[in-house]
């Protein structure tokens, strides 16, 4: 959030964005924000990627599954309003997608 707070204001005087990728779990831990449908209205996009595989596919890959626009200020409401998880489960969960 530091970063979001020191650089967005910057970049918005540019005429630019932030891009942020995260994780889908995480993004969906995060609080409510408020969604700018139209990019030129937006200070930050989050774009969320989740790890697929094929079936019978051994390896994992990337993948960007939804990209999401939002004003800095409901950017800061996202994340200080999540839920943390614990460090065994957010482990658990990322076994669980690393290992067959």
């Amino acid at each position: 959030m530091p970063q979001l707070q020191i650089k967005v204001p910057t970049l918005r005087r540019w005429g630019k964005k932030m891009a942020i990728l995260v994780d889908k779990a995480f993004f969906m831990s995060m609080g409510e924000m408020k969604r700018v449908e139209h990019l030129s209205n937006c200070d930050v996009v989050w774009f969320l990627a989740d790890f697929r595989r094929e079936p019978g596919d051994p390896i994992y890959h990337l993948e960007i599954i939804n990209e999401f626009g939002t004003t800095l200020e409901s950017a800061i409401e996202g994340l200080t309003g999540g839920e943390a998880v614990s460090l065994d489960e957010f482990e658990t969960r990322i076994r669980g997608k690393i290992l067959p």
